[in-house]
């Protein structure tokens, strides 16, 4: 009988060392995937040329891999990556020349699939975990419904001309109609459950992008218009604006002057959503700061130089700006803080576009 007690009791002891050495085991973190912690950089590439590509700025290593789908799957993109989209697990790769949406898994980047006919396809939105919309140019402009699990189009909703940019406010998605190679000044909303387009907005001429703020409002960047002789001269233009919309009664409610002679494309806003940051395009010098608060754009840009693109890192408020030296050579990413201080500059892909954080 003591030799039944020793053996109970020493088992006894055993077992919190075995429980903390389960404990131990179910603590230790996983190890991260290729390309989880970092930030995804779209090239578009020569028009033409297939050479669109995507880059990742790893934030752990402070470095740069180019042509990551290529060297994941022993291919090329396509011709003119437009924008890249991460939906769940899976990254949408909307390219646009090659009127098709290349689908990975964002982790590893190894392709799921391809969807094709989607002429001009621009930009995706995800909605609900099964469905997401894109934009594209072609046959009038459309939005396309898409199941993400199947890959397959659902769905497709006529909205204006030249459909870019979409946000998801208040259970809504918003349009904005660029007018592509004509002219459109509407934003269009739809009803993501029965893909309806409830209203039509003008906010001024070439929408472009949206972001939304601290109250929930969304803002449109409207690029303005440029009109051209058969010499191809400018013979006249509109202002570029930046335009608020109370999403509670989708009334425009204010209206920024950007320029009267100068174009941005781009818009974001820092992560507290008080602060907007236009610029980036062909012929636009610098990426400029203005508060939601705010009816002037300041005289002098917090970022000078001439970007391409750019977007905000919604995490720390760090501006991720995109240079596009010619369409021949690679381009640039320099890393700024929100007070316009330069972190670093990298090397990434032709033509480079955007900056998508998951």
């Amino acid at each position: 009988m003591k030799n039944l007690n020793k053996f109970f009791w020493l088992g006894m002891l055993a077992l919190p060392i075995i429980f903390s050495s389960c404990s131990k085991d179910d603590q230790e973190p996983k190890p991260k995937s290729k390309y989880e912690t970092g930030v995804f950089i779209t090239n578009e590439g020569a028009f033409g040329s297939a050479n669109g590509s995507v880059s990742y700025y790893d934030t752990e290593k402070d470095s740069v891999s180019n042509y990551i789908f290529n060297n994941e799957n022993s291919r090329d993109l396509g011709d003119v990556v437009q924008s890249l989209a991460i939906v769940g697990e899976k990254g949408f790769i909307q390219v646009n020349a090659s009127n098709k949406i290349e689908v990975v898994t964002y982790k590893n980047f190894k392709e799921l699939g391809v969807i094709n006919n989607l002429p001009q396809v621009r930009y995706l939105i995800g909605l609900d975990g099964n469905n997401a919309y894109a934009t594209m140019w072609g046959r009038g402009g459309k939005v396309m419904e898409i199941n993400t699990n199947t890959l397959s189009i659902t769905d497709s909703i006529e909205v204006g001309e030249g459909p870019e940019g979409l946000i998801l406010a208040q259970g809504l998605v918003y349009v904005a109609n660029s007018g592509g190679f004509v002219t459109d000044s509407i934003v269009s909303v739809i009803d993501p459950v029965t893909n309806e387009v409830l209203e039509s907005i003008w906010v001024g001429d070439s929408p472009r992008s949206f972001v939304k703020d601290v109250d929930d409002n969304v803002w449109v960047l409207c690029y303005g218009k440029i009109i051209y002789d058969q010499n191809w001269q400018i013979i006249g233009q509109t202002a570029s604006k930046l335009v608020r919309i109370n999403t509670a009664s989708n009334d425009v409610t204010k209206e920024i002057i950007i320029s009267e002679t100068a174009h941005p494309s781009h818009l974001a806003i820092n992560p507290a959503g008080t602060t907007l940051y236009c610029g980036g395009g062909w012929g636009f010098s610098g990426i400029f700061a203005v508060s939601v608060t705010d009816d002037l754009v300041p005289a002098l840009p917090l970022i000078a130089g001439s970007f391409y693109g750019f977007n905000v890192n919604p995490e720390n408020g760090n501006i991720f700006a995109l240079e596009a030296l010619t369409f021949t050579e690679n381009g640039k990413l320099y890393r700024y803080d929100k007070d316009g201080t330069e972190l670093g500059s990298y090397e990434v892909g032709v033509g480079p576009n955007g900056a998508v954080f998951k």
